[in-house]
């Protein structure tokens, strides 16, 4: 189960969409590099090309639409939809103070994390320990203690 923001959702089937593309191109420079060398079993460039336009890129494209098709998009979750402020759920801004400095952490879905925007993933340590607590909770975090300030939805 992969949990997803509506814009990562997007990115997602866009990516799903250009593997195609991706595909045909290989296809494209296989038959290229055929013409030039007529020996395939000599030609290098031409076995790379084949494994990725008949193997790698179709087991990708399959991956994308497998996570597209089963992915739960956050701002639709329950959760999200009824959000009150009161505890921390994916899909939330948290303010928190670590033992005495605060920061203020987005917890995103699984493949969304980016520690240089402050964005956790759902599956992180931190973000398991943080969703489903409430503001005003201090919790103990690999020997930090942690104090939930407030909870904002994205």
């Amino acid at each position: 189960m992969e949990y997803i923001t509506r814009k990562g959702y997007e990115k997602l089937y866009q990516d799903f969409l250009q593997m195609e593309s991706k595909i045909i191109e290989a296809h494209k420079k296989m038959g290229e590099s055929a013409k030039r060398d007529n020996d395939l079993r000599e030609n290098s460039e031409y076995m790379d090309l084949r494994v990725q336009a008949m193997y790698s890129l179709p087991e990708k494209r399959k991956q994308l639409f497998q996570r597209y098709q089963t992915a739960i998009i956050i701002e639709e979750t329950d959760d999200y939809k009824k959000f009150d402020g009161t505890k921390v759920i994916i899909g939330s801004k948290v303010q928190l103070i670590f033992d005495g400095y605060e920061e203020e952490y987005t917890i995103l879905g699984n493949e969304e994390g980016n520690l240089d925007e402050d964005i956790i993933s759902c599956e992180s340590p931190l973000a398991q320990v943080l969703i489903g607590k409430k503001v005003g909770e201090t919790i103990d975090f690999n020997g930090i203690s942690i104090k939930i300030i407030s909870v904002k939805r994205i």
